[in-house]
């Protein structure tokens, strides 16, 4: 029987944030288009947050894929300062929907540090009940690249099958980052 963890950690990025384009990081775009299709091939599922340079990430799945994954993730250029926030047992993973949901929470995000008297998102300094409220807005957060709100244009992308060059993985990862960014313009128009 599997047993199935969830760990959360928080990295800061190495490469310089670019701005938002269309509602979310250029880079951070990249990295959720891969872990979207990594994740869903090795049946992991969680939720990512990008701000002031900083990742948040929960990440579940079977404990040997996630455990995998956290190493290499040590590993990745793009991170440092890796650290593990919590790994626990959990029986049923909660983002069964989502290889990797991506929440842009900039207004409550912000609301929740003022309350908690942090002048920026640096996750590094939370205390555990911050940790948990990050955790809340996260799981309630609307992602705006959700299937029913860009699936009509993923839909109509032509299906690019997963082959061992390279080229056929950039297109099928331009076409999800496409897709993502019509998802931010989209919940952008909808405020």
């Amino acid at each position: 029987m599997q047993r199935l963890i969830q760990i959360i950690y928080v990295s800061r990025s190495t490469f310089t944030p670019s701005g938002q384009t269309m509602g979310i990081e250029p880079n951070v775009a990249r990295i959720l288009a891969k872990s979207r299709i990594n994740n869903r091939r090795n049946g992991l599922v969680g939720v990512l947050y990008f701000g002031d340079g900083c990742f948040f990430q929960c990440l579940e799945g079977e404990e040997a894929t996630v455990d995998g994954l956290y190493e290499r993730l040590q590993l990745d250029s793009r991170h440092k300062d890796i650290t593990m926030f919590s790994r626990k047992s959990i029986t049923e993973l909660s983002y069964t929907d989502w290889a990797m949901k991506y929440v842009p929470i900039e207004k409550e995000m912000s609301r929740l540090l003022a309350a908690g008297g942090y002048k920026k998102f640096d996750p590094y300094q939370f205390d555990a009940a911050t940790i948990q409220k990050v955790m809340a807005l996260l799981q309630t957060g609307i992602d705006p690249t959700a299937p029913g709100k860009i699936g009509a244009l993923v839909k109509q992308a032509p299906e690019a099958p997963v082959a061992e060059n390279s080229n056929s993985r950039w297109i099928i990862i331009a076409i999800i980052a496409v897709a993502i960014a019509v998802g931010a313009v989209t919940y952008a128009l909808a405020k």
